[in-house]
């Protein structure tokens, strides 16, 4: 049954936020994300304090290169045997961080994850991409291969700053094993905004998914959420 789960604390949540988000959005996130998180542990990595688990701060330039670095760092920081990604504009389900863990030599990405931008109609999309947002991974395999896909990038490649599990032809690194088959069955609900982790990116100019709604199971209408953000 869904939201039913017993809790077990082998896993460490790392949180992170630009500090750019509307007040009252960031706080509503917060909330939802504290549910989902129940019961494990969380380190959170911020430009300026919040008091959100074990809390760091983010000195480096906002960029998608250096959010990569700093998950990095708070991943070398956990002790547990998985870590999972928190983003500030993502509405996490409980059963998101409950429902799945992969072996010990395979990163995953849970699937079951719905964009909403905040911009034009409130509609809901599904776009069939692996997003960092959604990773659930063992810690000690995670924390290897980001460390040889920072190792390869530079100035001169800067476009292949992804996830890992993208782009590792490309860049001549090590093929991990990676499970993009997974659904939880309460999604995640992405909400894409103009000022994002990096002033570069595409912002307004995304694209949504083929498939659409304007209102799903569990958190309803689309528009009432883009309301919280606004």
């Amino acid at each position: 049954m869904a939201g039913v789960y017993k809790v077990v604390s082998d896993l460490t949540i790392i949180y992170l936020t630009a500090n750019t988000l509307p007040e009252h959005f960031a706080n509503y996130q917060r909330k939802i994300f504290l549910e989902a998180a129940e019961g494990h542990e969380i380190i959170s990595v911020s430009r300026s304090p919040i008091e959100l688990g074990k809390n760091i701060i983010d000195d480096g330039e906002r960029s998608h290169l250096n959010m990569y670095v700093q998950l990095l760092r708070a991943c070398k920081l956990a002790t547990t045997d998985y870590i999972a990604s928190g983003e500030d504009d993502v509405l996490y389900s409980k059963e998101h961080y409950n429902f799945y863990r992969p072996p010990m030599d395979t990163i995953c990405y849970d699937m079951a994850r719905w964009v909403l931008f905040t911009w034009g109609s409130p509609m809901f999309s599904v776009k069939q991409r692996i997003s960092n947002c959604t990773l659930i991974a063992p810690r000690l395999e995670y924390i290897d291969a980001l460390e040889e896909k920072l190792s390869k990038l530079h100035s001169k490649n800067l476009h292949y700053v992804s996830e890992v599990g993208r782009y590792e032809n490309q860049l001549g690194i090590k093929n991990r094993k990676i499970n993009t088959q997974l659904w939880a069955e309460v999604p995640s609900i992405h909400v894409n905004h103009a000022d994002g982790t990096d002033p570069l990116a595409l912002g307004t100019r995304k694209r949504a998914g083929q498939l659409k709604a304007y209102e799903i199971p569990h958190w309803g209408r689309a528009e009432d959420i883009v309301k919280e953000y606004r």
